[in-house]
This record gives C-alpha cells, structure tokens and sequence, in this order.
C-alpha cells in the first residue's frame, strides 16, 4: 500500500543493496555455469599451473587432482579419470598454442598468458568460495553450529567481507556453493561432524 503522509520510505541499508544486486548476479551466473563443462578440466589445469607455481609436470597433476576432487559437487566430472582429464586438458592447451609440454615440464607460452588467466578467472569464484567458507569455520566460532544454522551464519560471514572489499565475488552468496564446500571439506576430512544431542555440531580441523 502507499506510505502514509509525513513517513520516509525505510532506508536501504548497504546490505539489502548489496543483496539486491547479487540477485541478479547469481542469476546470470546460473546461466553461465551451464556451459562450464565446455572449459572445466583446462580451467582446472590452467588453475594448476598458477597454484602449484612450478613447472615440474608431477607437481601440477598433483593440484590437478587436488583441484579436481575439491570441485567434484560443483561440476559431473568421471570418477577415477583424473589421468584421462589431465591428458585431455594437456593435449587441448598444447593443440592451441597455450603449453609446450615435455616428459617433466609444462611451460607457458608467450601467447598462451592471456588464455591461461581467462581459464583461470573462470574458476576463480569458486576458488573464492571455498576459501571463504573454510576461513568462516577458521575464524567463527562454530563450535555447537548445526547444519541448519551454517547457511544463515556464513552468509552474514561473506556480507560482511564483500563489503569490505575483501571479496569481490558475489556469486559465494551462492548457498549450492556454500554446502558444495562444507560437503568437499568434510568429505577431504578437513571438517568433522559431530554427533551432539541436538542436530550434527560442525568442528574445524584445519
């Protein structure tokens, strides 16, 4: 109904307009994750490349891998094909003139330096995400925290972080990306969840 005479609307907090602009952001991001798979296993390689921060072929497979398993609720990736993904990314990075690739190394080519960060920014939100979420159970105290309660309380954790300027990724207000990451970290055995009288407590082992 109309505002009676004399009364200012209420005013708009940072947070309800910040909320109100991730709306639309997790919606255009619903449509981008649709087509993710088309890029996903070289994203995850070009992520390797810049986390393992060496060149040694071995050490990037292992942060492949790493990757890969962490992100295995977000994306439908072959269980147990982490080795035929790696190949696949490898021979589609080299065919466009993005690595040369031998027995021990995987080097960047001058050309390949903006493909490989557009590869990477695409996985960068949930790099963000997860690392968001695992900050919260680091830094919060969590202790007698109940799986319902976690969604409410890592989202007014990232509100507050967002406007702040510490993260620049609306798309963590994502509560799909927001239980991916508790459900990756308690499958990796950095989360444990604890049988309590109440619910299930949640307790960081990071």
């Amino acid at each position: 109904g109309r505002a009676e005479p004399g009364l200012r609307p209420p005013a708009i907090t940072p947070e309800d307009e910040l909320l109100n602009q991730a709306v639309v952001i997790l919606s255009c991001a619903s449509y981008r994750n649709q087509t993710l798979h088309v890029f996903i296993r070289s994203s995850l390689l070009a992520s390797a490349i810049h986390y393992a921060s060496v060149n040694k072929k071995q050490e990037i497979f292992n942060t492949f891998s790493f990757l890969r398993n962490m992100f295995s609720n977000e994306f439908i990736l072959r269980p147990g094909a982490e080795v035929q993904d790696f190949e696949d990314a490898c021979y589609l990075l080299v065919k466009s003139g993005t690595l040369q690739i031998n027995q021990q190394e995987v080097l960047v080519t001058e050309r390949g330096q903006r493909t490989l960060a557009f590869l990477t920014n695409i996985l960068d939100p949930f790099v963000q995400g997860y690392q968001m979420v695992c900050r919260f159970l680091c830094e919060e105290e969590t202790e007698g925290l109940t799986e319902k309660q976690f969604v409410p309380a890592i989202r007014k954790f990232i509100i507050k972080h967002l406007l702040i300027g510490r993260l620049k990724y609306a798309e963590v207000l994502s509560s799909d990306l927001q239980k991916n990451a508790l459900a990756a970290f308690l499958r990796l055995g950095a989360v444990q969840k604890l049988r309590g009288y109440v619910g299930c407590e949640l307790s960081c082992e990071l």
